[in-house]
């Protein structure tokens, strides 16, 4: 009989064990989720102050278990996700944004009468070929790359169809293209002068981003199959 007691009382305190381990899951992600819409608010605040339109910000708090981030003030890495950046004439499709080291407490997210800071933030976004060429003027060209080269194409009056590659690198914070080779279908002597032209032009287009959230600086370009992708970074970055 005493046996039965005892192992009554040991089914009955594993149920306790399991039942608060599940309200505290719960109570955990409801709390993620109130600091997330807490920060998406702050960074939609940012951006319309810096005069950038986007959708919404999608926030996530990474890092298991959230409640003792809260207590610590401190959260490993927050990430935003940013679609159809528009700032300038430069639209960016997506913005991934991850902030780590953030700090932070609770009641200061909630209130907004604590800034957000993070130790360090990268983002990473991609222009599209398109809005390049718009940019640069020279619309009778198409770019595209292959993950290191940028590719250049395009018909032009008497030379005919041009084909070339480039390499694209950061300048001073601006996007720099370098031609490497440029030729044309139509080889003769007249086609040099129109050569010349389209390398001078393609070698003065220098692409200044502009002015991007979380005061992200360009640092890397590569040429992506999906568009010029773009690296940026920042410290000590307040988010809200």
């Amino acid at each position: 009989m005493e046996g039965q007691c005892v192992r009554r009382l040991l089914n009955i305190s594993a149920v306790v064990v399991l039942v608060l381990a599940v309200l505290l899951a719960v109570a955990d992600r409801v709390g993620a989720h109130y600091a997330e819409q807490a920060i998406g608010e702050r960074v939609s605040a940012q951006l319309a102050s810096r005069q950038i339109t986007s959708s919404p910000p999608e926030v996530t708090v990474k890092g298991y278990p959230f409640l003792t981030q809260v207590l610590r003030g401190n959260y490993t890495e927050i990430r935003v996700n940013l679609r159809d950046v528009k700032t300038g004439n430069l639209p960016i499709p997506q913005l991934d944004v991850r902030a780590y080291d953030v700090r932070a407490s609770l009641d200061g997210i909630l209130n907004g009468t604590e800034k957000v800071t993070a130790t360090r933030v990268d983002g990473v976004g991609t222009l599209s070929y398109a809005s390049l060429v718009e940019a640069s003027g020279i619309r009778d060209l198409t770019m595209s790359g292959d993950g290191n080269v940028l590719r250049i194409s395009g018909n032009v009056p008497v030379a005919g169809l041009l084909t070339g590659a480039a390499r694209v690198t950061v300048i001073d914070g601006r996007v720099r293209i370098q031609v490497t080779e440029l030729t044309a279908a139509n080889a003769n002597a007249s086609t040099n002068a129109v050569l010349n032209q389209y390398k001078s032009r393609l070698g003065a287009a220098t692409f200044s981003l502009p002015q991007m959230p979380f005061q992200l600086q360009l640092s890397s370009v590569t040429p992506a199959t999906t568009g010029l992708e773009i690296g940026m970074t920042a410290t000590e970055v307040p988010l809200n």
